[in-house]
């Protein structure tokens, strides 16, 4: 017999297909971290023993400055992914989120699929997820469920507006997320990230969570994943041309991650930030916590490494790779990586000022 899949369900099954297989789900919009250069020290009197990675996140110690982020669950077969991504996360000691947890609000049979993570990465911190649209028709109550669901230390509110706008079965209706996040601050016992998810946030849109009370974000800048053109493969495969003619039409749109990290960091030091959007090497991630980033978020390279067999091989590579690139910056510390010198060149400088930016 058959099985019937749900929408949620084949929704989250397509998301996994397509970005394993296609080539061209990335950019084409660059993360601008080829304008960003750290000069080299070739004698930091730093040696590699020396050198620390270890960073404070969510109340918990992490060995480096990294979120595995949400990407599955919600589908049978998916805990599979979560299991495996939950275990190099407690092995490496660094901080893991699951993927938008509303199949499992709606099907309960499917918690499974999201409580796994929390099940085997016991010691690291655990980010449960939600979409704007989904808070906006339920409320606090969908927080607290998937809060709940996976004894999460907080909580990620996504916002995927252009994803929505060109998905077959799209929600594109934020009005009053801002009010409604503030409320969810104030009654949660967790704290509460907003999110983006290759879009990129802006300056605007951080200072105005930021004024509400949110001090959290992920800033999910364009560059990697172009969830735009995920959903234009699904559109042409149910069949839904305009669907699909229109992410043709805003494929190139966003924030490059690099100029979405100094737009978050110019709204107040006081923030958390995620880096992510596009982070696929160490210096992508050194470049990232040297412009204002407090840790670097990966999805997709982790993806592909898990399929391949070799999820802890690159973790473990990326890491070490991250140590040695710091030693070369001649800091022995994330917090000493912020006093070294940066350069900035061509349209990311010139985005700084046009955008009367600053660096940290």
């Amino acid at each position: 017999m058959v099985l019937k899949r749900s929408n949620n369900e084949r929704r989250k099954l397509d998301h996994i297909d397509i970005a394993l297989e296609k080539d061209d789900v990335e950019g084409p919009i660059p993360t601008l971290f080829n304008c960003v250069f750290i000069p080299h020290q070739a004698a930091p009197e730093v040696d590699l023993e020396d050198v620390s990675l270890r960073t404070r996140f969510l109340g918990r110690d992490l060995d480096a400055p990294l979120v595995i982020l949400g990407m599955t669950g919600g589908a049978p077969g998916t805990e599979k992914i979560n299991k495996a991504l939950a275990q190099a996360a407690e092995e490496f000691r660094v901080a893991i989120g699951v993927g938008s947890q509303r199949a499992a609000v709606e099907n309960a049979s499917l918690r499974h699929t999201f409580s796994i993570v929390r099940e085997v990465a016991k010691d690291v911190p655990v980010i449960a997820n939600i979409g704007a649209a989904e808070v906006l028709k339920y409320g606090v109550r969908i927080i607290e469920k998937v809060v709940e669901m996976i004894n999460a230390d907080a909580v990620a509110i996504h916002l995927n507006l252009a994803q929505e706008a060109v998905q077959p079965e799209g929600t594109p209706k934020f009005k009053g997320i801002i009010s409604a996040v503030a409320d969810i601050a104030r009654s949660v016992g967790v704290p509460v990230i907003i999110k983006e998810v290759g879009n990129g946030l802006s300056y605007e849109v951080v200072k105005k969570f930021y004024e509400v009370g949110i001090r959290y974000f992920d800033v999910g800048g364009a560059g990697g994943t172009n969830w735009v053109t995920v959903e234009k493969y699904r559109a042409l495969k149910q069949g839904d041309i305009i669907k699909k003619m229109v992410a043709e039409h805003l494929i190139e749109w966003g924030i490059p991650t690099a100029a979405s990290i100094i737009e978050a960091r110019s709204v107040s030091n006081e923030l958390v930030i995620i880096g992510s959007g596009g982070i696929r090497t160490a210096l992508d991630a050194l470049k990232a916590l040297r412009l204002g980033a407090d840790l670097v978020g990966m999805a997709r390279p982790l993806l592909l490494a898990y399929k391949s067999g070799a999820l802890k091989e690159y973790l473990a590579s990326f890491i070490r790779a991250l140590a040695v690139a710091l030693m070369l910056s001649g800091a022995k510390s994330i917090a000493e990586l912020r006093t070294k010198p940066v350069v900035i060149t061509g349209i990311l400088s010139e985005w700084i000022r046009a955008r009367k930016l600053r660096v940290p």
